[in-house]
Order: structure tokens, then sequence, then C-alpha cells
């Protein structure tokens, strides 16, 4: 789920699993929680580079290096779990399978990759999760929800919690995990923020 892939493979060897951020910190954390089956955490691409890759294929033509972050990937060892995954990919893209439920931890995992707090500066904060061409499939989406008693809405590819819900959402989940604290931030603009930095190397702007 999230920004984690199990690539296939040419010579049908066991997979493997990939998670690319730009969050170090919790790559860190992560590639600490997975043991021995993780290669580590790599520097796959730095800020200059993303940004040169931007201008040149024309997604961003005025791409600045500042404006980036350097990205990072773990990647794990090749093992026949992995391989099992790859069952997510028959339609050809990563797709959910019907069997699946969700726990607090893969809420969680789900959260911190495609989901974002959104801090206004008037009004309470509220969670939300981007979905990824999965619209046809709103229904399934939220009961996943409503499996574990919470009750989002769907709207523009996106699952939306309201101010009461998203409190009862990150509280089912539980702690979160190193370099994503801030989006458990409820009651401080300033420490959101604050935090948000630490997480990106940026703190020394605030």
């Amino acid at each position: 789920m999230g920004d984690g892939s199990v690539p296939k493979t040419n010579d049908g060897s066991h997979g493997l699993f990939r998670l690319p951020m730009v969050n170090k910190q919790f790559l860190e954390w992560f590639d600490h929680e997975i043991g021995i089956l993780s290669t580590g955490v790599s520097l796959k691409k730095t800020a200059a580079e993303l940004a040169q890759n931007n201008r040149e294929s024309g997604f961003s033509p005025n791409a600045r290096a500042e404006n980036y972050h350097d990205m990072y990937t773990v990647i794990s060892r090749s093992h026949p779990f992995m391989r099992s995954l790859r069952q997510w990919y028959r339609s050809g893209e990563k797709r959910f399978p019907e069997s699946l439920s969700l726990t607090p931890r893969i809420a969680k995992m789900w959260y911190v990759c495609d989901g974002c707090l959104d801090v206004q500066e008037n009004g309470e904060p509220r969670a939300a999760i981007r979905i990824r061409n999965r619209d046809e499939r709103q229904e399934f989406l939220l009961n996943l929800f409503e499996e574990v008693d919470l009750s989002p809405t769907y709207n523009r590819e996106t699952i939306r919690f309201g101010v009461e819900e998203t409190r009862s959402f990150l509280d089912w989940m539980g702690n979160p995990p190193p370099g994503f604290e801030y989006k458990w931030v409820l009651d401080s603009r300033e420490r959101y923020d604050r935090l948000k930095a630490q997480a990106y190397g940026e703190a020394h702007a605030l």
C-alpha cells in the first residue's frame, strides 16, 4: 500500500519490495523494522537530479533544486512472500485484493505514505488519504474503514475524515512512526510545522 511496490522481475526470481521516499528518517526506521530482509537505506537521486529530470522531461520546466529533497529508497532482499504480493498487480497496476482488512498497522503505513493532515489557518485539522486511480472501488474502500467503526467520505479521489473522525482515526492507529509525527498533530500549527520541517531536513528554516 502507499509508496511501496513489488516490481516485476524478468527472470522469474523471487520478488523484492521497494520503498522510495524523501523522508529518510522514516526509511531508517523501516529499515530497522524489517531487519535482515532489508538491504539498507540508499540515496536514489539527489534534489538536483530530480529537478534536472523534471526540467528535461518538461514536467516542470523551471524546476530548481532548492525546491526538492533528496530521494532515498529501501529495497528488500528477495523473498517468496514478496513475490506472492505480485497478485496485487494482476490488472497491470496495483490493486488492493478483496480479502484486504485494515489493521491499525496497515492503515498507519497507508496514511503516512498517501495521507495528509489538512492544517488550515482557521478550523481544526482533518485527515485525508489520496487514492490513486481506484475511483471505481469507492464502496470497497469506504467499507474497509466502516469495518473498524470509522465513517469517512469519498470525494475527488480522496478519502476524507471529519474533525471528530480524524481524532478517532489517529487514536485507532496508535503512535506515529518516526519521521511522520507531524501527521498526528492536532493541537498546534506551530508544532506541526516544526515537526514537518525536521522530518524533511528543513529545521534551519524555522
